[in-house]
C-alpha cells in the first residue's frame, strides 16, 4: 500500500490568496506629500476643471461630476470654468490653482488648439469609438508650467476618461447605488505615465432594468414623486442609473417597463439619455422605442399583425417618430401581448414586419439602414423562426439570448459572423418565468459568466452585450463583473482572471487589507448558490440528501464557515465603509445562508422525525427562528442609512410552490416529535442508512478504507427518544479501531440530546484485505438495550508506481481537473477555477474547433479499483450547456482501457423554439448528469479517456461506479489520489 503521507486529496474551499496573481495597470495617480509630478490637489487645495464652450452638453455635465469627485476625496469641490482657447491661454485667466481641462476631439477649442500647438498627440484617440486618453501636458501655453489633459475621441470617451479619473482618485461607480464611500486623500498628484483606454470590446454594453416589482419600484416611490402614470422611474431616477452606467462604462439602457413607461413617464428622459450618452432601447417584446404598458393605452385595435396591422404600423411608427433625435437602439420584430408568443406570426409575417421596421426607420430618420442600430432580439421562441430558414437584412444586429439561466442558447454559425449588423447577447442575472423566478438576491457565479461571455466574444458576440439586472440591488457585484468584461476582454483572458478580478474590485470598494479575503468569500458564495437558486429549494424531496455522503449536512457547514468568515471581514471594517460591505457581500451571504438553514433544517427534521428523537423539536425550532431571522435581516437592510434603500429587498423568496413567486414568504411544514417513544429511550443512526436503533438492532456503516476523502469520516450518533436520562457506552471488538465520545451521559428535554462519535482505524495494525468489526452500543440503564453497530474496513494495497484516484465504498469519483498530464492531449483542455458546484470546470478553448468520437484531444484519468464488477459504469457531471451551434450539438466520448468508445449526447437537438428534454432540471441542479454503462471492469489500474466534442460544453466532476454509488445531488465527494 502506498505510504498515507503521499496521498493527496482534493478538498473544495481551500484558501488561496490572490494577492500575487492580481496586478493593476500602472496608475497615473500618487497620494503622497511631497510626491513628484504634477499636484491636482491638496489641504484646501482643489482643480479648476476647464470645459470649451463649444463642447458637447454632455462634457461640461461630467465635468461638474468631476469636480465634485474631487471634493468627496478632498473634501474641497473642483471649480468648473467654460472657457475657450483665448481666454485659456490670456493672462488675465490666470489661477493659482492646478488646471484640468476636459474635451472631446473635434468638439473642444481647448484640446484642438492644444493638437495644433502639437501640445498633445491625439492619435491613438482620435476618430475611435469610445477611447481616451489622460496625462500631464508641460508648459501647453505661456505662462502654464503644466495642466492635466483629459482628451475623449467622442462624447462618452470623455465622459469615461472623467469618470475613470474619479474611480482611481478614490470615487467608486457604486457610490450612490451600493453606498461605497470616497476614498480620502490628502494629496493627489500626477506623475508622467500616460493613460489610454480604448475602444472597447463590445460596442455597446448595458443592463436592464426588469422584473422591478416589489423592490425597484416599491424603493422608487419611496424616493421619486411618481408620474401621471403612477412610475416612479422618473427623470431623476434615470439620471442616477445613467450615472452608474457611464461610471461603469456602458452606453446603453433598457429601461423599466413592468407598469412603466420610459417615454411618457417623464418627458425629459429620452433627451436626458441622449445629452448624457446613453443609448435607449426596449425589451425583447417592445419593438420600435414603445414600452408594452403604451399598447394598452395608446394603440387602437388589437397588437395583432394580421388582424389589425393598420393599427399596428401606426402605433410602431409613432415610437420611431418620437425617437428620431434621440440615442436609439431599435428592436426589431414583433411577438405577442405583453411577453408571450403569438399565436398569428409565421416566418413570413416576421419577415414582412421587420423589413417594414427598417423602411420606417430609414423614412423617418432619414439615415441608411447602416447607420441605425437596429436589434432583433432572439428571445424565447424567436430563435426557432431563424432556425428555420428565416431571413432579415444584414444591418439588423442578431441579439442573441441565454436560457435565461446563464447558458448561451446559440452562437454564430456559418456566415452568420460576416453580417453587418454582428451579432449581440442578452444575458440573465434575473429572471421571471418556468421552472422558477429568481429575482430575490445575488446568485450569480462570476466564473461562469466569464465562461459564457469570453465564448461568445471569442464567436463573434461582440456588437452588443445586454444583462438583466433585475432591481439593480443586490446584483451589484455581477453587474460590474459583466460591465468590465465588455469593457475590455482582453484583461479577462487568464482562466483565474475572475477571481484576479474580484481582488482588484473589492480593494478598490473597500480596501486592499479585505481584498484577498473578499474575492474568497464570494467566489465560495458563487459555487454555493451554483449548487442551487434560493426559489428551488422549496421543491420536495429535499435536493441535498440527508442520509448519503452528509450530502445535506455538509453542503450547510459551508455556509457556516462563509458566514463566520464574511462576518469577521465586516468586523474588522472602518463604521463608515461597512453598510457598502454589508450591501454587497455581508447581506447576501447571511440572508442566503438562513435559507439554506431553513430548507436544509426541515429535510434533516424530517429524518430525525422518523427516528423519533427529541431533538426534532429543537430543529423545529431552529427553523422558526432562521424563518424569523430573515425578516430581521431584511429589515436590517431597509433600515440601513436612516431607510434609505426601504423596501428594496420586499421580494419574497421562501415557500414557492411553482414557477411564479409566493404572495408572501411561508414558513415550510415543520416536523415535531410529541408522542411517547417506544420499546426504548436510546436511540442509534450510522452513516449512511436511514435505518435507527430500536427499529434495526443491526446497522451497517459504509467501508472505511485509507482512501476515503478527508471530509468523508465515519461516524454514528447516539440520541435520546423521549424525556429521561441514560448513559451509554461504545465497545470495538477490534483494538485497531476506535471510537471518540466513547461513553457519555444523555438527557431530555434539557441537557444534551445528541452525540456523534467519529471512528477511525489505526491503518497499521489492521489486517489486510476486506475485514468486519462490530462496534457495540449499550444502555447502562436498560438491561438488554444494545445496538450493533457493523464497520467494513478494507485495507488493500495499491502498487508503489500507481498514480490517480483509488476506489473507496465502490466509486471512484474524480473532479474533471485532476487529470493526468499526458505530453499533447489534456494540455489542449483549460481549467477554470472554482466554476461550477465543487472544484472547478474543464473546456476546450472558445474557438476549437468541433472534435470527432475518440479523436483529438483527450482527458486522461488514471484509477485504481479493488472491486470485480461485472455492470460498472460512468457519470459524467457537465454544465448545463446548452447546444450553442445546432450543426454541432454537444457530446463527449469516453472509453476505459482503451476498448470500445461510447459517444454521449448530453442535451436533445430541438428546432430552437424550446428548450430541450430535461433542461428544467439540469438548470435547477446546476448541471447535466450522465450515466452509462462501462461493463465489467475488474479490480486494477485502469485509465479512462474523455473527449469533450464541443467548446460549448464544460465538464465538473466523473464518477465510477464499480456497485456502491448511492443517491445524491452532489454525486460522492471526490476520492482520493496517490
Amino acid at each position: 500500500m502506498a505510504p498515507l503521507s503521499n496521498l493527496v486529496v482534493a478538498v473544495v474551499g481551500i484558501f488561496m490568496p490572490v494577492t500575487a496573481a492580481y496586478t493593476q495597470k500602472p496608475s497615473v495617480f500618487t497620494f503622497t506629500s511631497g510626491a513628484t509630478g504634477f499636484q491636482l490637489g491638496g489641504p484646501g487645495l482643489a482643480p479648476e476643471i476647464r470645459v470649451a464652450p463649444n463642447d458637447l452638453p454632455g462634457v461640461r455635465r461630467v465635468a461638474n461630476d468631476l469636480a465634485l469627485d474631487f471634493g468627496r476625496v478632498l473634501g474641497v469641490n473642483g471649480t468648473v470654468v467654460v472657457a475657450d482657447w483665448s481666454s485659456t491661454i490670456s493672462q488675465k485667466s490666470t489661477s493659482s490653482k492646478p488646471i484640468i481641462l476636459v474635451g472631446t476631439v473635434g468638439q473642444s477649442s481647448l484640446i484642438d488648439n492644444l493638437v495644433s500647438a502639437k501640445k498633445l498627440d491625439t492619435t491613438a484617440v482620435a476618430n475611435k469609438w469610445e477611447t481616451y486618453s489622460y496625462q500631464v501636458i508641460s508648459s501647453p501655453w505661456d505662462g502654464r508650467d503644466s495642466v492635466f489633459v483629459i482628451a475623449g475621441s467622442d462624447l462618452r470617451g470623455t465622459v469615461f476618461g472623467v469618470y475613470d479619473v474619479s474611480e482611481q482618485i478614490g470615487v467608486s461607480p457604486w457610490h450612490y447605488w451600493a453606498d461605497v464611500p470616497a476614498t480620502k486623500r490628502q494629496h493627489i498628484y500626477a506623475n508622467s505615465n500616460v493613460r489610454t483606454e480604448g475602444p472597447p470590446s463590445v460596442k455597446f454594453r448595458g443592463i436592464f432594468l426588469n422584473d422591478e416589482s416589489p423592490g425597484l419600484t416599491g424603493w422608487g416611490r419611496t424616493k421619486f414623486t411618481p408620474s401621471q402614470y403612477g412610475s416612479p422611474f422618473v427623470n431623476d431616477f434615470y439620471k442616477l442609473i445613467f450615472e452608474l452606467v457611464l461610471r461603469l462604462k456602458g452606453n446603453y439602457v433598457w429601461p423599466a417597463m413592468w407598469s412603466s413607461m420610459f417615454y411618457l413617464d417623464d418627458t425629459r428622459n429620452g433627451p436626458t439619455a441622449t445629452e448624457w450618452g446613453i443609448f435607449m432601447g426596449t425589451s425583447h417584446h417592445e419593438p420600435m422605442a414603445r414600452a408594452d404598458k403604451e399598447q394598452g393605452r395608446l394603440l387602437r385595435g388589437s397588437w395583432d399583425w394580421r388582424g389589425n396591422k393598420a393599427g399596428v404600423q401606426s402605433f410602431m411608427e409613432e415610437g420611431a417618430t418620437r425617437s428620431k433625435n434621440w440615442s436609439t437602439i431599435y428592436t426589431l420584430g414583433m411577438r405577442g401581448s405583453g411577453d408571450a408568443a403569438s399565436a398569428t406570426l409565421t416566418s413570413s409575417a416576421l419577415e414582412e414586419v421587420i423589413s417594414w421596421q427598417q423602411s420606417v426607420l430609414a423614412r423617418v430618420t432619414g439615415k441608411p439602414l447602416s447607420d441605425i442600430p437596429q436589434a432583433w432580439v432572439m428571445y424565447k421562441e424567436v430563435p426557432g423562426y431563424w432556425q428555420k430558414g428565416m431571413k432579415v437584412s444584414d444591418d439588423v444586429t442578431l441579439l442573441w439570448s441565454d436560457d435565461n439561466r446563464g447558458n448561451i442558447r446559440r452562437i454564430p454559425i456559418g456566415n452568420e459572423g460576416s453580417r453587418r449588423g454582428g451579432s449581440g447577447m442578452y444575458y440573465h442575472f434575473d429572471y421571471v418565468g418556468d421552472p422558477r423566478n429568481y429575482k430575490w438576491i445575488n446568485t450569480i457565479q462570476l466564473q461562469k459568466t466569464w465562461e459564457q461571455m469570453t465564448l461568445c466574444y471569442d464567436r463573434g458576440i461582440d456588437r452588443i452585450w445586454i444583462a438583466n439586472v433585475g432591481d439593480l440591488k443586490g446584483l451589484e457585484l455581477p453587474t460590474a463583473h459583466f460591465m468590465a468584461l465588455a469593457w475590455d476582454r482582453n484583461s479577462f483572458s487568464d482562466f483565474d482572471s475572475t477571481t484576479k478580478w474580484l481582488g482588484i474590485w473589492s480593494s478598490l470598494q473597500w480596501g486592499e487589507g479585505v481584498a484577498d479575503a473578499v474575492a474568497h468569500i464570494m467566489t465560495t458564495y458563487g459555487k454555493l448558490t451554483a449548487r442551487m437558486k434560493y426559489e428551488d429549494l422549496s421543491r420536495t424531496p429535499f435536493a441535498f440528501n440527508t442520509v448519503n455522503y452528509d450530502e445535506a449536512e455538509l453542503n450547510l457547514k459551508e455556509w457556516d464557515r462563509l458566514l463566520s468568515r464574511a462576518e469577521a471581514v465586516y468586523d474588522s471594517l472602518p463604521a463608515e465603509v461597512q453598510t457598502s460591505f454589508f450591501e454587497v457581500v455581508l447581506h447576501p451571504v447571511m440572508a442566503g445562508r438562513r435559507v439554506f438553514e431553513i430548507y436544509t433544517k426541515v429535510a434533516l427534521g424530517t429524518k430525525y422525525a422518523n427516528e423519533h428523537r427529541t431533538s426534532t423539536n429543537n430543529l423545529a425550532k431552529d427553523v422558526q427562528a432562521a424563518f424569523s431571522a430573515d425578516s430581521a435581516i431584511t429589515r436590517r437592510y431597509h433600515s440601513l442609512l436612516s431607510g434609505k434603500w426601504n423596501n428594496v429587498m420586499a421580494q419574497t423568496h421562501i415557500g414557492y410552490n411553482n414557477w411564479q413567486e409566493p404572495a408572501s414568504n411561508s414558513l415550510p411544514k415543520l416536523s415535531w416529535t410529541t408522542s411517547a417513544a417506544k420499546n426504548a429511550l436510546m436511540g442509534v443512526s450510522v452513516q449512511g442508512s436511514s435505518s435507527a436503533f430500536p427499529g434495526t438492532a443491526r446497522l451497517v456503516l459504509p467501508a472505511i478504507s485509507p482512501f476515503i476523502a478527508p471530509l468523508d469520516q465515519r461516524w454514528l450518533e447516539v440520541y435520546i427518544r423521549d424525556n429521561g436520562t441514560f448513559t451509554y457506552t461504545i465497545t470495538s471488538n477490534a483494538s485497531f479501531v476506535s471510537v471518540t465520545n466513547q461513553r457519555q451521559s444523555l438527557t431530555a428535554p434539557t441537557g444534551t440530546s445528541d452525540i456523534r462519535s467519529i471512528v477511525s482505524v489505526d491503518w497499521a495494525s489492521a489486517p489486510s484485505g476486506a475485514s468486519t468489526v462490530a462496534l457495540t452500543v449499550t444502555n447502562l440503564n436498560q438491561t438488554g438495550t444494545t445496538a450493533t453497530v457493523i464497520l467494513p474496513v478494507e485495507n488493500f494495497n495499491v502498487p508503489a508506481d500507481f498514480k490517480g484516484h483509488v476506489e473507496a465504498n465502490s466509486v471512484v469519483s474524480i473532479e474533471a481537473e485532476h487529470f493526468a498530464p499526458p505530453p499533447a492531449s489534456s494540455s489542449e483542455y483549460i481549467v477554470i477555477p472554482d466554476y461550477g458546484r465543487t472544484l472547478s470546470g474543464v473546456k476546450l478553448p472558445p474557438k476549437t474547433a468541433s472534435q470527432q468520437a475518440g479523436k483529438g484531444h483527450a482527458l486522461s484519468y488514471p484509477f485504481y479499483t479493488f472491486t470485480n464488477a461485472a455492470a460498472a459504469s460512468l457519470t459524467v457531471y457537465l454544465s448545463p450547456s446548452e447546444n450553442a451551434n445546432p450543426n454541432s450539438p454537444n457530446k463527449y466520448t469516453f472509453g476505459v482501457d482503451g476498448g470500445s468508445q461510447t459517444t454521449v449526447q448530453p442535451v436533445p437537438v430541438n428546432d430552437g423554439s424550446s428548450q430541450p428534454a430535461g433542461w428544467a432540471e439540469a438548470v435547477i441542479q446546476g448541471t447535466y448528469v450522465r450515466k452509462s454503462n462501462i461493463g465489467r471492469l475488474n479490480a486494477g489500474k485502469h485509465e479512462l479517456k474523455l473527449w469533450l466534442h464541443e467548446p460549448t460544453m464544460v465538464v465538473t466532476k466523473l464518477v465510477v461506479d464499480v456497485g456502491g454509488l448511492k443517491a445524491s445531488m452532489m454525486g460522492p465527494p471526490e476520492s482520493a489520489r496517490v
